[in-house]
């Protein structure tokens, strides 16, 4: 896991607006971060080339603008394995006019691979597609900033086809969301050096992480109940689930520390 040095909040330049009519207008500061959903896997190396922004301005509605952010460091394979427990990494941030945000593209280079047990397997991109795009709508009003998450859902995006010898396929899967209304879940496990995989399952969907090294993890979720199943990824241990956790917008749930018990 110490292969690879994870950069982490890396100061962007603001992006300067061409159009002279903007320059003393309101604005709006977007910061983009991209967070893990972790699979089973040691490590996950992707190569990050930026974002791209899609944006209505106020009172140009019928014109659709892209903004480009690249990802300025060197060195853009990113180990996206420790993007848990909180860990964020700043891709790109923008001061921005008014407006509406329509859409987002993550846009990812070649250098893409799994590590298993020291073992590196190439990660292809499906038909050389390098963006991937969400769309979005949200306001952006004037003095105000706004976090804007991509959830890189890794168990989605690798599927096992044979598993001796190990062949995989790799369909990125990243879900893009405004930290505006959600609610926290925090918690910790032990044993730590288990890092199981947590589950947070409400009536419509379920998302997933997994613990960092201290035995920690984090949710953003959208506001609802939830069931939190966790599940060791060790046969000596026993599973465990907590029944209807409330998530309430804008607020931090701590869950007491969730000690797994042997079998």
């Amino acid at each position: 896991m110490n292969r690879f040095k994870l950069l982490l909040f890396f100061i962007f330049p603001i992006i300067a607006w061409s159009c002279r009519d903007f320059d003393n207008s309101p604005k709006a500061l977007v910061n983009i971060l991209l967070i893990d959903a972790p699979a089973q896997w040691d490590s996950v190396i992707v190569e990050i080339q930026g974002v791209e922004l899609e944006f209505v301005a106020n009172g140009r509605e019928a014109e659709i603008t892209r903004i480009f952010l690249p990802y300025e460091p060197g060195d853009k394979t990113i180990d996206i394995s420790l993007l848990v427990g909180g860990r964020s990494l700043l891709l790109g941030r923008s001061e921005m006019q008014l407006g509406v945000l329509t859409g987002i593209s993550l846009r990812l280079g070649t250098e893409n691979s799994l590590y298993q047990k020291d073992n590196r397997f190439p990660l292809t991109l499906p038909q050389g597609i390098n963006d991937y795009y969400q769309p979005l709508s949200i306001q952006l009003e004037g003095g105000f900033a706004y976090d804007l998450v991509l959830d890189f859902d890794l168990a989605k995006s690798i599927q096992v086809i044979n598993p001796s010898p190990l062949t995989l396929n790799f369909n990125p899967t990243i879900q893009a969301f405004s930290g505006i209304g959600k609610g926290e879940l925090t918690g910790s496990t032990s044993p730590a050096e288990i890092r199981p995989v947590i589950y947070a399952i409400s009536a419509k969907d379920s998302i997933s992480t997994h613990t960092n090294s201290s035995g920690n993890f984090l949710f953003r979720l959208e506001p609802g109940t939830y069931n939190i199943f966790i599940d060791p990824k060790d046969e000596r241990y026993n599973s465990a689930t907590l029944f209807d956790v409330n998530i309430e917008p804008g607020k931090k749930t701590p869950l007491e520390r969730i000690t797994l018990t042997r079998k």
